[in-house]
């Protein structure tokens, strides 16, 4: 069995991502440096910054209001999700989802072409069930173990047991993806995210969420703790390659 997080490590970083060290911040993802402001630093030099629309200040610390260390703004919730699964899974991974995941999981599941098993709602024994298959399989294959919920669920309105999901980490090895669309802004302390409510920020390993509802506006991030699998996802994840950023 292969963690899903190693395996994307001891990759190249695919087409684009074998060049990250000698292009990224310049040929690729040019870096303002500093918080952003009207004055800003650009390869040395000080440079005026003249498209910037960061009234709340959110620009600056999104990551961090989030309890991650590391994010990549999206085009697109949807479109985003469904093009973090394609990039995370391989066919050799093992997606383990509960079966009210919103309509965005179930699409980029289908996308990824890999094995997958349904929990029933909220049920910790039918996902225990569930990551023991995973588990076999994912041995067979030499695959990892993607868990994929949701913090808030907008159609039955209660939160994902992510306390109880993040404890079955003790007994399995998998990693967790959280859909919080409809928890950042209002969920934990501050608004900072269902996980954050739970008290299990850390244990959350992919931590998406979408700007369609507190914010009321397109777009969306996902956040990790782990630079390198951010760094992988900026530079395979094709629905942001291909497509414009943010107007």
């Amino acid at each position: 069995m292969k963690d899903i997080f190693e395996r994307i490590k001891e990759s190249t970083g695919g087409p684009l991502g074998q060049y990250r060290k000698l292009a990224d911040g310049y040929f690729y993802f040019p870096k303002l440096e500093g918080e952003l402001g009207p004055e800003m630093m650009f390869n040395g030099k000080k440079v005026l910054n003249w498209s910037l629309n960061n009234y709340l200040g959110l620009a600056n610390n999104l990551c961090e209001y989030t309890h991650k260390k590391y994010g990549y703004l999206l085009n697109f919730g949807y479109q985003g999700q469904i093009s973090i699964l394609d990039t995370i899974v391989s066919l050799r991974d093992v997606i383990v989802y509960d079966s009210e995941a919103h309509a965005c999981l179930i699409d980029g599941f289908r996308v990824t072409g890999a094995k997958r098993f349904k929990y029933q709602h909220n049920d910790i024994d039918s996902l225990r069930k569930q990551l023991v298959q995973a588990t076999a399989l994912a041995e067979k294959q030499g695959g990892g173990i993607l868990v994929a919920t949701e913090g808030v669920y907008g159609m039955e309105g209660d939160l994902g047991a992510l306390d109880k999901i993040v404890a079955l980490k003790k007994e399995f090895n998998f990693r967790i993806l959280i859909d919080d669309a409809h928890g950042m802004g209002v969920m934990g302390p501050e608004g900072r995210g269902t996980h954050t409510h739970f008290n299990c920020a850390d244990d959350i390993d992919l931590y998406f969420c979408a700007f369609a509802k507190t914010m009321a506006i397109i777009g969306g991030f996902i956040g990790c703790n782990d630079e390198d699998i951010i760094t992988y996802l900026r530079f395979n994840m094709r629905s942001q390659i291909y497509a414009k950023s943010l107007p």
